[in-house]
């Protein structure tokens, strides 16, 4: 009988030291667990996307009126530390220009990069474009359009004229237009003189339909008045007043 108490007391000692081993390694896992979590956690947080940059060859570029840029325009999105984010949309939306991209949306891929093909609008001049992230951060790219190449000049009217000293010239028209025909507004045209008169302009800018005018009034008779229309990157045009 006696032995029987001990035996029992030995059992019930050997479950009470299992209960607290058990106890003991419960709260080991918990432990952990809620470190694994809190990893997890930490590392979740890191990786949101924070920060939008614009690669340094897409940023800047010149290009054709109505054409795409020669580069196409990438972005990297990372996070707080400067990590990579992957699977991030990005939203491209044309600013100023008129142009169009090639999609509304990119997603980064692996290395934390989007990109999109620009095409400029029909107008030289700046274009600007911003690419943005559902967290609110952006980032505004740019580039410059200039006129197609191929483009040319071209008188449209007021050449060939016979003007009295004195009197105003008819307008002196001229055109820049592509190699299709179409007109090219803003290009900035300079106008020179040689002969004897007043020249209403030294410079102008064409307009929606590609074309600019000057008009002149010659200050003495007897002499012929020649009148060049300039433009960067294209042939000159050459007007010719009669003064009788």
């Amino acid at each position: 009988m006696q032995r029987s108490v001990t035996d029992r007391g030995m059992r019930g000692m050997r479950v009470h030291s299992t209960g607290r081993w058990l106890v003991a390694a419960a709260a080991l896992v918990v432990a952990v667990v809620t470190a694994a979590c809190g990893d997890k956690t930490i590392n979740a947080v890191s990786l949101l996307p924070a920060v939008i940059t614009v690669s340094t060859a897409s940023n800047g570029q010149t290009g054709v009126v109505g054409q795409p840029l020669p580069q196409p325009i990438t972005v990297r999105v990372t996070d707080q530390s400067g990590n990579p984010v992957a699977n991030v949309v990005v939203t491209w939306t044309v600013l100023t220009g008129g142009g169009s991209v090639a999609s509304a949306t990119s997603t980064t891929d692996g290395n934390g990069n989007a990109s999109v093909i620009w095409t400029l609008g029909a107008t030289p001049g700046d274009n600007t474009l911003r690419a943005s992230i559902a967290t609110g951060a952006s980032v505004t790219i740019s580039a410059t359009g200039v006129a197609a190449i191929g483009s040319t000049m071209s008188i449209v009217s007021g050449d060939g004229q016979s003007v009295t000293m004195g009197t105003t010239s008819a307008p002196l028209v001229a055109m820049v237009s592509t190699a299709q025909g179409l007109g090219v507004p803003n290009v900035a045209v300079a106008w020179t003189m040689t002969g004897n008169g007043t020249l209403s302009a030294s410079s102008t800018v064409t307009d929606g339909n590609g074309q600019t005018s000057v008009t002149v009034t010659p200050t003495t008779a007897t002499q012929t008045i020649t009148v060049t229309a300039t433009a960067a990157g294209l042939t000159p045009v050459t007007f010719t007043i009669t003064v009788p």
